[in-house]
This record gives C-alpha cells, structure tokens and sequence, in this order.
C-alpha cells in the first residue's frame, strides 16, 4: 500500500517503508524509529575516519619531533668533535672527512 512520498526524490513510498528505495534517503517511518540509512551510514563513516586521521597525524607528528631532535643531536655530536685541519687550503674538516670538501685534497 503506498502512502507517502520521499521528501529528497518524490519517488512513491509504501506506508512501512523506512529508506527510499530510489535514492536512499530516510522515510517518515524512518526517522520515528531511528532508522539509518546509507546517507547516515556514510556521514558515520567520516566521522570515524575523522577521528582516525587526527590519531594518525598527531602520532605522526610527535615521530617528527623525535626524528629531528635525533638528527640534531647526531649533527651536535658530529660537528664538536676535533676537526681535521686541510694542509692544503687550511679549511676545517670533520674527523671522519677523507678527503676536504673545499679544495678536495686527500686529507692525512
């Protein structure tokens, strides 16, 4: 027995229907008894995913923060040690250099 019509399409509605069967949204019946429906279904799922997103960001960005404070610890560490001295252009090089990276002379 039809009885109503959707309020999103117009398509026909039987009297006991909950979703539109053309276009999905929510029936009168519907909405009185809380039923979802695949817009409500699809606006939960981003809310979710939401959530998700700011958990992953904040991780991500918190690992970041860790890495850089690495990497400036080991650039620290790398850079207060002796320095090896060009004996050709006199430039200071790193400890660990072979060879120096301004007049790339083999350094002893």
């Amino acid at each position: 027995m039809l009885t109503g019509f959707c309020s999103s399409c117009g398509k026909e509605l039987s009297k006991n229907a909950y979703l539109c069967p053309n276009c999905g949204m929510r029936a009168r019946m519907g909405v009185e008894v809380g039923a979802g429906g695949p817009r409500e279904e699809v606006r939960e799922a981003f809310r979710r995913m939401e959530e998700e997103s700011e958990k992953a960001f904040e991780t991500a960005g918190r690992e970041i923060e860790k890495a850089f404070k690495t990497a400036k610890e080991e650039i620290k560490e790398v850079t207060s040690k002796e320095q090896v001295v060009c004996l050709d252009c006199r430039e200071k090089n790193v400890t660990s250099a072979r060879f120096c990276y301004k007049c790339g002379e083999e350094l002893d």
